[in-house]
Order: structure tokens, then sequence, then C-alpha cells
């Protein structure tokens, strides 16, 4: 018994199923990967720039430290993993590689 629909429509059909599974929240699209890379990029500058700063201060003995500084840099890691993150899936945005 051969069926009316070619082999690529069992295809479609699974993804809008696995697509449909999911609530509107968690499904990943363009525009929000987008935003979490442009969150993830803008995290990760903040934390090489406040890197380069604390190299200059500590490369003058440490003079200026700023009191504050470990706790930015926890907050901005905290940000650029929390943007990772929500990276999950952007695999299913990406062309197929077969």
């Amino acid at each position: 018994m051969t069926s009316s629909r070619g082999p690529g429509s069992r295809r479609r059909r699974r993804a809008r199923q696995v697509g449909a599974s999911l609530p509107a929240r968690s499904r990943l699209t363009v525009p929000r990967a987008v935003a979490a890379l442009r969150r993830g990029r803008q995290a990760l500058t903040d934390i090489e720039r406040q890197l380069d700063a604390l190299l200059v201060t500590l490369r003058n003995g440490g003079r200026g430290l700023d009191t504050d500084t470990p706790d930015r840099l926890a907050l901005a890691r905290r940000e650029a993993v929390a943007a990772m993150a929500s990276l999950g899936g952007i695999e299913r945005l990406l062309p197929s590689q077969t």
C-alpha cells in the first residue's frame, strides 16, 4: 500500500506537531533569538570592559580598586549566562546540514 503523500510530508507534519506542542512563550523565534544574541553580546562586552579596567588597576598596584567591582562583574556574568540560556533551541532556526 502506497501513500499519496510524499516522504517529506511526514517530516513537515512532525515539525508542526512539535512546534504546536510548545507554549508560545517557550518557542524560540528569529526576533527572540536576535534579541538574546544581542543581550549576550552586550553582557560579554561589558564583562570584557570590566576585566580590562581591572587589569589596568591591578597593573597600577591595585590603587583605586572599586569595592563594587566583584559585584558588577558577577551581575554581568549572570546576565550573559541568562542571555545564552535563552538561546536553547536556536539550532531549529538554522538551516539543516543534511
